[in-house]
């Protein structure tokens, strides 16, 4: 009686394990280029935070877990972050003036994506102390 039960479940766990794996996400042909300048000078190692559907200003004093993806800037002040939604969104630029100040220094800039007119968004934020 027992064995009545067996098979099915053996039978529902063999066909669960033969499916193919569902599709994943569709990448967005959207891209965000960020150059960080302070008194015209590249900023490298700078974190932009970026802020999904926001009307307004986040603030600084935000956690990273907050936002919704970041990355940081190379060498020459410049990061890139591709697959962003389209909408309103926000940047939130974190750095650190190793030339004059010594001192961290911070921007943000808000941004609109759009597939049709603007899916790819190449710019400069301005840090300040």
């Amino acid at each position: 009686m027992k064995n009545k039960f067996y098979f099915p479940l053996l039978g529902a766990i063999l066909l669960a394990a033969c499916r193919p794996e569902p599709p994943g996400p569709v990448p967005l042909p959207t891209k965000v280029c960020i150059r960080t300048s302070h008194h015209l000078n590249a900023v490298p190692g700078t974190t932009v935070y970026l802020k999904y559907f926001a009307e307004t200003f986040p603030g600084y004093d935000k956690l990273p877990d907050y936002y919704d993806t970041s990355f940081k800037t190379g060498a020459d002040g410049r990061g890139c972050t591709e697959s962003v939604p389209e909408g309103r969104h926000w940047l939130v630029a974190l750095g650190y003036d190793s030339i004059y100040h010594l001192q961290k220094v911070y921007g943000s800039l808000p941004i609109e994506i759009s597939l049709r007119e603007k899916p790819v968004i190449d710019t400069v934020i301005y840090l300040s102390e």
